[in-house]
């Protein structure tokens, strides 16, 4: 998600996932968790505001994906639902919105955006249970988390109607979690989908140009602002108060490398286009529809 790449590990789990939802709702007003959607390519202008108008170009794209899929879509069951922006928007467009995410701290923050009477689920979506129905799912960047497998023995159960999957693959077997099936390739979810023969793929687009921007912008931020303020932060700290500098160091020195790096390596290397490039190489950002098809007798 959008916050592991701005953190680059600094925090772990869903206390990153919580950092990224606060820092997204308090300075850019919305709440959302996924990357940025450029379809134009990289914005002049290298700020969160520009990264925010592509967070909801994002959420305009699914919305747009969404009626794509045949049929009359009205409950949608949003899986891995962060801090519910997507929800919200998506109830503000007339959907009645599920969500179900396994972090409980992530759904406390949903359930406090979402309308009274929004159900917010308490599980992953492999372990969900649930007589209710639901016309579509919505996965954006929440698949590549799965069991591939489970995921789609999931999907056949609860979508009625279609899903839309906005998230990335490995574009190397080699590359992907092999022990549990996770970060799966692109070519092995088309493989499962054909062999499952439950669904149709409507859409399905490569938008990866249009995503890696994210990592342009973010990068130059950290470099341009945070990494400056965190080298001026040490060094005052340092020559004012020196023996909590010593404790802070030990404390949080590496994780402080990480966000200021020091200036000879900046120089040796332009970390945007690096990050971008790397993530291009091994990584393919998909755009999917899928309609279910017509049951056979």
């Amino acid at each position: 998600m959008l916050v592991s790449t701005f953190s680059d590990n600094f925090a772990k789990g869903s206390m990153e996932l919580e950092i990224g939802a606060l820092v997204s709702e308090l300075v850019l007003g919305h709440g959302y968790m996924h990357y940025g959607y450029f379809p134009k390519g990289l914005t002049e202008e290298l700020s969160l505001q520009a990264l925010g108008q592509a967070q909801h170009a994002y959420f305009e794209k699914l919305l747009e994906t969404i009626g794509t899929v045949p049929g009359e879509i009205r409950r949608i069951l949003d899986v891995g639902s962060g801090a519910g922006a997507n929800a919200k928007g998506l109830i503000g467009a007339g959907f009645d919105v599920t969500c179900v995410s396994p972090s409980t701290q992530m759904n406390e923050m949903a359930r406090a955006n979402l309308p009274n009477g929004t159900r917010v689920i308490d599980s992953s979506f492999e372990d969900l249970a649930t007589n209710a129905r639901y016309d579509l799912r919505l996965f954006a960047e929440s698949f590549h988390y799965m069991e591939l497998k489970s995921a789609l023995t999931q999907v056949e159960k609860y979508a009625d109607i279609g899903v839309v999957i906005f998230d990335y693959f490995h574009r190397d077997a080699a590359n992907s979690d092999a022990r549990d099936g996770k970060r799966s390739t692109h070519a092995a979810f088309l493989e499962a989908v054909a062999r499952q023969e439950r669904f149709e793929v409507l859409v399905d687009k490569d938008v990866t140009a249009a995503i890696t921007p994210t990592f342009m912008i973010l990068e130059n931020l950290k470099s341009e602002k945070l990494a400056p303020f965190v080298r001026r932060f040490r060094a005052i700290l340092k020559q004012r108060h020196p023996l909590r500098a010593k404790v802070f160091e030990a404390v949080f020195g590496r994780s402080m490398d990480k966000l200021g790096p020091k200036p000879e390596k900046l120089a040796s290397m332009d970390k945007r286009v690096c990050r971008s490039e790397r993530f291009a190489q091994s990584h393919e950002y998909r755009l999917i529809a899928m309609c279910r098809k017509p049951a056979t007798t």
